[in-house]
C-alpha cells in the first residue's frame, strides 16, 4: 500500500471448506477513486467487499483501508471507527425505528455523540439523499428506493472515508433504481472513494474511474470504462457484456 492508496488488498484468499471463493486477488484504490466490480453470480464479488469491511474473515492476504491494517481474524475491526461505510443489497434497517432513529443509532453507540449533534447530522444526511421529509417514517412506510437511500444516509452519518456498495439496486423495483443511482452518482461527484458491486452498466460507464470483471474469485479484466466496454481484451469479458446486453 502506498501513502496515496485509500484501499489496498494484496493476495486475498477466502475459502469455505474446500471451495475457494477468492483466489489471490489484489487491488489498490486511490482516494476519491470510483471502482465498479461486475461479474456473474458466484464470482466472489460480494465476498470480496465483505472481506474489505471486515464482515468476512479471510484465509490469506493483506487488507489495508484508510490507513488501518485489518487483521486476518478481523478482531481489530473497531479500530476502523466508521471509516468504512457499507450499503447492502437488502436495506437492513431496524423496523421498530424511524428513518431518523436508524441514522442516529450508530453515531451515539459507537462514537458517543450527544443526541442534539447526532440528530442534526442525521437530518443533514437525510437531506443529502433527498429524503428529509420522511425522517419520522418507519421502514415499512417507505418504498424500497427510499429505504435504500436511508441506508446510504445511515452509512454517511459515520463520516466514512470509503463507501462499499454490494448490489445496492438489485432488490429494487425498476422505477426506484434511478433515485438510488443518482444519490450514488452525487457521492461520486463529491469525491467519495467507492467500490461498487453492480450490474448497472450505465452507472459503471458514466461514473466509474475503473471497471473490473471478476470470475471464479479472480480479476479477469480491469480498465477505464470506455476501453472496458468498447474494446474488451478478454473473451470472458466479451461474453459477459454480450449476456448483459441481452438481459
Amino acid at each position: 500500500m502506498t501513502e496515496k492508496d485509500a484501499i489496498s488488498v494484496s493476495g486475498l484468499e477466502k475459502s469455505y471448506g474446500q471451495v475457494k471463493v477468492i483466489d489471490g486477488m489484489s487491488l489498490s484504490v486511490r482516494p476519491g477513486e470510483k471502482v465498479v466490480i461486475c461479474g456473474p453470480s458466484g464470482s466472489g464479488k460480494s465476498t470480496f467487499i465483505r472481506c474489505i469491511c471486515g464482515l468476512e474473515t479471510r484465509s490469506a492476504g493483506n487488507i489495508q483501508v484508510a490507513g488501518h491494517d485489518l487483521r486476518l481474524d478481523c478482531r481489530n475491526i473497531r479500530d476502523f471507527g466508521g471509516d468504512v461505510g457499507m450499503v447492502f443489497q437488502h436495506f437492513n434497517l431496524f423496523p421498530h425505528l424511524t428513518a431518523l432513529e436508524n441514522l442516529m443509532l450508530a453515531p451515539r453507540l459507537v462514537r458517543g455523540q450527544k443526541r442534539t449533534q447526532t440528530r442534526q447530522n442525521a437530518m443533514e444526511m437525510l437531506e443529502r439523499v433527498g429524503i428529509a421529509e420522511r425522517a419520522e417514517y418507519y421502514p415499512n412506510q417507505l418504498s424500497g428506493g427510499q429505504q435504500q437511500r436511508v441506508a446510504i444516509a445511515r452509512a454517511l452519518c459515520m463520516q466514512p472515508k470509503v463507501m462499499l456498495f454490494d448490489e445496492p439496486t438489485s432488490a429494487l423495483d425498476p422505477e426506484t433504481v434511478g433515485e438510488v443511482l443518482e444519490v450514488m452518482s452525487a457521492l461520486a461527484r463529491d469525491g467519495m472513494t467507492m467500490i461498487v458491486v453492480t450490474h448497472e452498466m450505465n452507472f459503471a460507464r458514466n461514473v466509474a474511474d475503473r471497471v473490473i470483471l471478476m470470475d471464479a474469485g479472480r480479476i479477469v479484466e480491469e480498465n477505464v470504462p470506455d476501453a472496458f466496454f468498447d474494446h474488451p481484451e478478454h473473451q470472458r469479458t466479451r461474453e459477459f457484456l454480450k449476456k448483459i446486453d441481452h438481459e
